[in-house]
C-alpha cells in the first residue's frame, strides 16, 4: 500500500487523468470558486482571516476572503474555513465528508508558495482528491463513528503538498503519518444536532494537512500511517473517486437537501402557504440527528431539517439570503410548527449510498399532496450534476450575480503574480481548467 500511495502522489501526471475525469476538476473548481465568493459574508469567514494573520501570517500565500498575505497553512485555514462556511461545498456519499474545502485550499496554498504551473496545480488537486477519498472510505470501515472530514482530508492535502514541494517517498509517507495522527477525530452526530462554527472541521484539514508536509520536509517524522499500512488495492488511478462526489444545490447540510428539493416542488403548487395545515417529512435517521432548535444564526439554520423545509415551503426557495439571515420570517415560525419529520426505515436502509426524502403536505382542504421518494439534485452520474454547478457559478461568480460584485480580470498564467483580488487568487490557477466550463454559463 505505501509504494502504492508514493507512487500515486509522486507520479500522476495531467496527461494521464482520462478526458472525462479532467472535466470533473474543471467543474468543482468553478464550484468551489463560487461557494468561496458566496461565503464571504459569512461571519467564520472574517474571523478565520483574522486569527490566520494573528496566529499564521506570512508571505506566501493569500487569503480569498480579502487577499491578505499569509503563510501556506495560515491561507489554507481560512480558505478552508471560507469554503466550507456555508456548507454549500462539494461532498461525497461514503465518506459522509467534504473534500474540496480542504483539498483545494491547502494545493491553492502551497502552489502559490512554490509558484507552481497551473498543470502543477491540477495535478496536485486530482492527488489529493484522490489520497482523501480513499482514505475516508477506508477510515469508515474500520471506524464505527461518525468522524468529521478533516479525520481523512489531512491525508489527502499532506499528499498533494508533498507533492509540490517535491518530497521523497520517505517524507511523503511522514507527511501522511504526521497528518493522520493529528487529525482531528471529531463526533460529527455532536457537530449536527448543536452547530457552531467548528462545524466539519474543513479548515483544519487543510491547515493540518499542509502543515503536516511542511513539517516532514524539515525532517519531522510520524508514526506510518494505518492508511499507508492498509494492504488492500485501491486503483488509485484507475477508478477514481472524483467522480463520486455531489454537488449542492443549497447551502446547508445534504441531510436535509432531499425535504428541501421536494418542498419546494409541492410549494410551486400551492396559491398561499396558509393551504398547509400539517407537514410530514419523511427521511433516513441520520437526517434526524440535524437541530431541532430556532435558529438564530447561520450555523443552525445549515444544520437543521425543520426550518430550511419551512423556509422552503413559505418562500419556495432557499438559498444563500435565507441562510444568512430571516431568521424571525413569520411565515416560516408558523410552518415551521406544523412540521413533523418522521424517520422511515426503507429510506434508513438506503442511507448512506442514497439520501432520500419523501414530504407530504396535509392541507385544510382535506387533500395531500406528496412529493414521493426524492433525491436532492447534484447526485454523482446524473443529468443535473453539471447544471448544479453552472447555476451556482452564474448567481456567485457572473459580473453582476448575487453575491460577485465586482468584474473578474484574465488571470495570469502563474499564481505567483496573482493580484490581490479575492477571487482571481483562486481563478489564476484555475483558468485552465475551468475554460471549457466557463464556457458553458
Amino acid at each position: 500500500m505505501a509504494s502504492q500511495v508514493v507512487d500515486f502522489t509522486q507520479k500522476l501526471r495531467w496527461d494521464d487523468v482520462p478526458a472525462h475525469v479532467r472535466r470533473h476538476v474543471a467543474l468543482v473548481l468553478v464550484d468551489f470558486a463560487a461557494v468561496s465568493v458566496a461565503g464571504r459574508v459569512a461571519p467564520a469567514s472574517s474571523i478565520a482571516a483574522d486569527f490566520a494573520s494573528e496566529a499564521m501570517g506570512g508571505t506566501t500565500a493569500r487569503a480569498l476572503l480579502d487577499g491578505r498575505v499569509l503563510s501556506v497553512p495560515g491561507a489554507a485555514w481560512a480558505n478552508g474555513v471560507l469554503a466550507n462556511v456555508l456548507d454549500f461545498d462539494d461532498g461525497h456519499r461514503i465518506t459522509k465528508g467534504h473534500p474540496g474545502a480542504m483539498i483545494i485550499p491547502g494545493v491553492l496554498a502551497a502552489a502559490q508558495a512554490v509558484n507552481a504551473s497551473i498543470q502543477e496545480f491540477l495535478e496536485a488537486v486530482v492527488v489529493g482528491y484522490e489520497v482523501a477519498i480513499h482514505a475516508g472510505v477506508l477510515i469508515h470501515e474500520r471506524e464505527a463513528q461518525y468522524h468529521a472530514s478533516a479525520s481523512w482530508g489531512s491525508l489527502g492535502v499532506a499528499a498533494a503538498t508533498a507533492r509540490l514541494y517535491g518530497l521523497d517517498a520517505d517524507q511523503i509517507g511522514h507527511a501522511l503519518g504526521i497528518a493522520e495522527y493529528h487529525a482531528p477525530i471529531a463526533l460529527m452526530p455532536r457537530a449536527v444536532g448543536d452547530p457552531a462554527m467548528t462545524k466539519d472541521t474543513c479548515g483544519w484539514g487543510a491547515m493540518n494537512g499542509t502543515t503536516s508536509a511542511l513539517l516532514a520536509r524539515r525532517g519531522f517524522t510520524g508514526l506510518t500511517s494505518e492508511f499507508m499500512l492498509t494492504e488492500r488495492d485501491l486503483q488509485l488511478g484507475n477508478q477514481w473517486g472524483l467522480l463520486d462526489l455531489y454537488i449542492k444545490p443549497y447551502p446547508c447540510c445534504r441531510w436535509s437537501q432531499p425535504a428541501i428539493d421536494a418542498a419546494r416542488g409541492l410549494s410551486a403548487s400551492l396559491t398561499h402557504p396558509d393551504q398547509i395545515e400539517h407537514v410530514v417529512v419523511r427521511t433516513f435517521a441520520a437526517a434526524d440527528l440535524l437541530s431541532r432548535r430556532r435558529p438564530t444564526n447561520t450555523e443552525e439554520m445549515q444544520y437543521s431539517l425543520l426550518w430550511p423545509v419551512a423556509t422552503a415551503l413559505a418562500r419556495g426557495t432557499f438559498g444563500v439570503p435565507e441562510v444568512l439571515a430571516g431568521f424571525d420570517d413569520p411565515a416560516v415560525h408558523r410552518l415551521a410548527e406544523r412540521i413533523e419529520i418522521v424517520v422511515a426505515p426503507e429510506l434508513t436502509a438506503l442511507f448512506p449510498g442514497q439520501r432520500v426524502a419523501i414530504v407530504e403536505l396535509h392541507l385544510n382542504d382535506g387533500t395531500t399532496r406528496s412529493s414521493g421518494p426524492i433525491e436532492a439534485e447534484g447526485e454523482p452520474g446524473t443529468d443535473g450534476w453539471e447544471q448544479v454547478i453552472l447555476r451556482k457559478a452564474t448567481l456567485h461568480l457572473a459580473p453582476g450575480g448575487a453575491t460577485c460584485p465586482r468584474e473578474p480580470v484574465v488571470p495570469s498564467a502563474q499564481l505567483g503574480a496573482a493580484d490581490e483580488d479575492t477571487l482571481i487568487s483562486f481563478l489564476t490557477y484555475g483558468a485552465e481548467a475551468t475554460s471549457a466550463a466557463q464556457g458553458a454559463l
